[in-house]
């Protein structure tokens, strides 16, 4: 047998199969998760509904990594609320749609989508005060989520962190924060401060906030200051230095994650407080660019 003959059977042997079942594993320290992200909808429908437009074929197919019903709901089969992964987190669920977050789009390829069981939703209207979107007049209903719900998604979440413990308190996002202007789920009913506490997602610190809202209640931020504050967060938004919609749409959701007692796409002292909050938390090094 020649040398170079000699080397190529003692590699094979080393490693096995190149392709297939059969290889050798041997794991590499230079490696990290591609999950990125935590993207968290509400259904608009009950369970039963939701399972079956997760799972089945359709001409518009969607899907998600994990459903969460909730207990009062007649077309869930279990009494006790237990956790129902549909695709591996491994794999990309379809979830996301057009979204950006953080520089990135697409984000089905780097995101894990957890779909929650509640029939909140929004229909347009002519005349309604119900709730304003983007300085439209909106019909919305948003229920609340239930405790034993909220209990059984921070137990999924804490489990998803354990495998990729790369996600960033930031990266937690609803798919409102991903898709603003399009999409209002979870809602400005979702608990993220409950998350916050349970260690779970990002959140400001209430001191901070209120030394930024005794400044900004006397001057506001610029419109382009805005922009760029929203933008350094994780935010689509372009410093046109003009009220304009993206502008809006991305203010709109920032308030439902954030300040969801009213939610308008307005600035105001206590938005911006809360924004600059956020920064000094988790872009301290970027703030200061402001």
């Amino acid at each position: 047998m020649n040398f170079r003959l000699y080397c190529l059977v003692m590699m094979v042997s080393l490693t096995g199969c190149i392709t297939g079942s059969n290889a050798t594993f041997i794991e590499s320290e230079n490696q990290n998760s591609r999950v990125r992200m935590i993207v968290i909808h509400y259904t608009s429908e009950n369970f039963a509904d939701s399972l079956e437009l997760l799972t089945k074929r359709s001409s518009n197919p969607v899907s998600a990594h994990y459903l969460l019903p909730e207990s009062n709901d007649s077309s869930y089969p279990h009494g006790k609320l237990k956790t129902y992964q549909l695709v591996d987190e491994n794999r990309r669920a379809w979830h996301a749609g057009q979204s950006f977050w953080r520089g990135k789009s697409g984000l089905n390829d780097q995101s894990i989508g957890i779909e929650v069981v509640n029939l909140g939703r929004c229909l347009q209207q002519k005349k309604s005060d119900a709730y304003k979107l983007l300085g439209r007049n909106i019909l919305c209903s948003f229920p609340t989520y239930a405790d034993d719900q909220i209990d059984q998604l921070i137990v999924l979440i804490k489990q998803i962190l354990s495998r990729h413990p790369d996600i960033d308190p930031t990266n937690v996002v609803g798919h409102s924060d991903i898709a603003p202007g399009r999409k209002v789920d979870p809602g400005p009913r979702f608990p993220w401060q409950r998350l916050h506490q349970a260690g779970i997602g990002a959140w400001y610190d209430e001191t901070v906030a209120t030394n930024f809202l005794s400044h900004f209640s006397t001057e506001l931020p610029t419109v382009e200051t805005v922009q760029k504050a929203l933008s350094i967060y994780g935010y689509r938004v372009e410093a046109t230095t003009v009220w304009d919609d993206q502008t809006r749409a991305a203010l709109e959701a920032f308030q439902l994650h954030f300040r969801s007692h009213r939610v308008d796409g307005e600035i105001d002292a206590e938005t911006a407080a809360i924004l600059f909050a956020l920064l000094s938390r988790y872009r301290a090094d970027q703030l200061q660019t402001l």
